[in-house]
């Protein structure tokens, strides 16, 4: 199968699963969260949000780092997989451990903390499915990730829904995130052993060392884009209440489910990107711009659709005890939309190797953004959390652009791309507030139409670009 081929594959592969997943995914957030109201929606957030950070011990770095060498030798999978299991067992045991201690420090009420306890569980589980996970990646075979991703979600579709139909409390909702990341974890060794290799613990202690000297930067860029994607819960908690993150994290649960779309496309490019590092440098900036085309052209009408119609969404979404995450969305989205783009220079530097220059823009994010949160948070609530994350995906973006357009020629396509989306952007944009008041079901797909319509006449997307994905997918051998 040529790269060409294989990469549509395994980017519809994904995108079939991710599909599936963000509509089970809205689905029974959107249940929880009108179901457990503001404030004990707020709780289970701020769960995900504190675990989301201290977990990060669970894997530093590790993961990804697999994915890229494994990618470029496949014969290194028994060897990685190995030896990072007996690291990620000891992680895992540290990172409970310190859980324990700073959750108690902090003195939260003892559901707080009893919730907190059980997402642990269930993040600690999902990392060890990370590492199965990257072994798929790196062999390129994306339908093993996204049929987990899509039993997961039907696990907690299901869990939730019998949960809440029973008048369980918020404690047993937070279990069937550790039941569902504990079969999902079962699943992945299961797929590791019937198809690709039996792991085998081993304890080559000078490979760890070689193991997380690599590894420690990719972890520092993951450390850092957490905290500056979730240390705003966190703050947002200890200062406003539970109800406020409540009201924030139900605009932030629409964005994360958006997420999945760079996320996905850059999963499959990230081998790719690792590969043609090694054996073709103009095929590696070819596809560098073509990926970033793809992902602007996605972003930009995602950021002018739901700004006009968030008041409509949060509304037919969560009902009005959500009316103050209207505002929220309004701000967020943006963040989105940079966060969009920003997924593919971050993938090319760590893809060639520039992962720790990488770690040192996510570090001046997540410093940037601590500091915003730390003067915005008083004055202005969760809107000040939502400007922050705005700013700080901003100045990340423009460093990372700044630092690969000195050896990649491709800002003047970016921005042409970029300038062509905005314009047919503004044009659905137009289309939407002359119609807002017919129903979403209606007016999205519609809108969507115009949009890419639109894209075709001011020449945003070539023909023959459809027609190569056409070809791609419809090879028959792929």
């Amino acid at each position: 199968m040529n790269i060409v081929r294989a990469i549509a594959k395994n980017t519809l592969v994904l995108m079939v699963g991710r599909i599936i997943t963000i509509g089970l995914t809205y689905f029974y957030t959107i249940y929880t969260a009108r179901y457990l109201g503001a404030q004990g929606f707020g709780i289970l957030s701020f769960a995900i949000a504190f675990t989301g950070i201290i977990c990060l011990l669970a894997d530093l770095g590790l993961s990804v780092l697999t994915t890229r060498e494994i990618s470029r030798n496949n014969l290194l999978a028994g060897r990685y997989i190995g030896n990072i299991l007996a690291i990620k067992t000891i992680l895992a045991i540290f990172t409970f451990g310190f859980t324990v201690i700073v959750i108690n420090l902090l003195g939260y009420p003892s559901k707080t903390i009893l919730v907190v306890y059980m997402i642990t569980f269930s993040t600690i589980f999902s990392s060890f499915s990370d590492v199965f996970n990257s072994i798929f990646q790196a062999f390129q075979k994306m339908e093993y990730i996204s049929f987990g991703v899509i039993l997961n979600s039907v696990l907690m579709f299901i869990g939730i829904v019998i949960a809440i139909s029973q008048n369980q409390d918020l404690i047993i909702v937070a279990s069937i995130y550790l039941f569902a990341s504990l079969i999902i974890f079962l699943y992945s060794l299961c797929i590791c052993i019937w198809k690709f290799l039996i792991p085998k613990i081993e304890l080559d202690f000078s490979f760890w060392k070689k193991l997380l000297k690599d590894s420690i930067p990719f972890w520092m860029s993951s450390v850092f884009i957490i905290l500056y994607f979730r240390i705003d819960m966190i703050m947002l908690s200890m200062m406003k209440g539970d109800a406020a993150v409540g009201w924030y994290s139900a605009s932030y649960r629409l964005i994360d489910g958006l997420s999945l779309i760079p996320s996905v496309f850059m999963s499959v490019m990230f081998p790719v990107f690792s590969k043609y590092y090694i054996y073709s440098k103009n095929s590696l900036e070819v596809a560098f711009i073509k990926s970033l085309k793809f992902i602007t052209i996605i972003a930009i009408p995602i950021g002018i659709g739901i700004t006009i119609l968030s008041n409509e969404i949060i509304m037919f979404i969560f009902g009005n005890e959500y009316a103050p995450s209207v505002p929220a969305l309004k701000i967020i989205i943006w963040a989105s939309v940079f966060s969009f783009i920003n997924f593919t220079p971050a993938t090319l530097l760590n893809s060639t190797n520039k992962h720790k220059v990488l770690m040192i823009f996510t570090f001046v994010g997540a410093i940037l953004n601590i500091t915003l949160n730390f003067f915005l948070i008083p004055s202005f609530s969760y809107l000040g959390a939502g400007i922050a994350t705005v700013i700080t995906e901003f100045i990340v973006g423009l460093l990372m652009i700044s630092f690969i357009q000195k050896t990649h020629n491709f800002l003047i396509p970016f921005l042409n791309t970029a300038f062509r989306s905005l314009v047919s952007s503004l044009l659905m944009g137009i289309f939407i507030l002359i119609f807002k008041s017919y129903s979403l079901l209606l007016l999205i797909p519609i809108s969507s139409v115009i949009y890419f319509v639109s894209l075709l006449i001011v020449k945003g997307i070539k023909k023959d670009e459809f027609n190569s994905l056409s070809r791609a997918l419809g090879d028959k051998n792929g």
